[in-house]
């Protein structure tokens, strides 16, 4: 089993237990962000075709960890990264317990690993609601600004906050093990496409 990253969900549905089942979870959520005095989220119906530049639209949950990992290192101690040593558990690492149970802020951390969704408002604290899918949402706006953190960590030069796209088709056709951080730099390209659709189109990021 693995996690599914999805963006523009509604738009196109056919399935129309799926699509209630999504309309009730964008209501759970418009509660909780109006009890905290934020903007609703209107998810669109329709969005343009979005041209990923990664075909990695799934992977193991363990991939995130990774991710995660290197997003610790890069708002704790930078300067400390350094690849996993073989048969390290990545979960339980010191740094990711310390963005879970002390700092408790971090948007890509602190949000469940296999269900839940982001959206495209800012705001500084992922909302907590056992209501919620995955018991949370984060801010798509947050989630990128971690992602962009951990950029020079994993050797992904940005420009502006940017990607080039021979950068994305470079990460995106690597070969498995041809970078000491290749499983964080393609869970890394499918998150920043991701979460800038997500800003850009104004729709919802979802894990499954």
């Amino acid at each position: 089993m693995g996690l599914a990253v999805s963006v523009g969900v509604l738009s196109g549905m056919n399935d129309e237990e799926g699509r209630e089942s999504l309309l009730q979870d964008f209501e759970r959520i418009n509660r909780a962000l109006a009890a905290e005095g934020l903007p609703l989220h209107r998810e669109p119906a329709s969005v343009p075709k979005l041209l990923h530049r990664n075909d990695l639209v799934s992977f193991p949950y363990r991939w995130l960890h990774c991710l995660r990992r290197a997003v610790a290192f890069a708002r704790q101690a930078p300067e400390e990264f350094c690849p996993l040593a073989e048969g390290e558990d990545v979960a339980s690492d010191p740094r990711i317990d310390t963005e879970l149970f002390v700092r408790m802020d971090s948007h890509l951390i602190c949000h469940s690993d296999c269900e839940g969704l982001y959206v495209p408002i800012d705001f500084s604290i992922s909302l907590y609601d056992d209501e919620l899918p995955g018991g949370c949402v984060g801010s798509s706006q947050r989630a990128l600004a971690e992602v962009l953190l951990a950029a020079p960590l994993l050797s992904i030069p940005l420009v502006g906050g940017k990607l080039a796209d021979e950068v994305a088709g470079e990460i995106a056709q690597a070969a498995d093990g041809s970078h000491p951080y290749w499983i964080e730099r393609q869970v890394w390209l499918t998150m920043y496409e991701s979460f800038r659709h997500s800003i850009e189109h104004k729709c919802a990021v979802v894990f499954t």
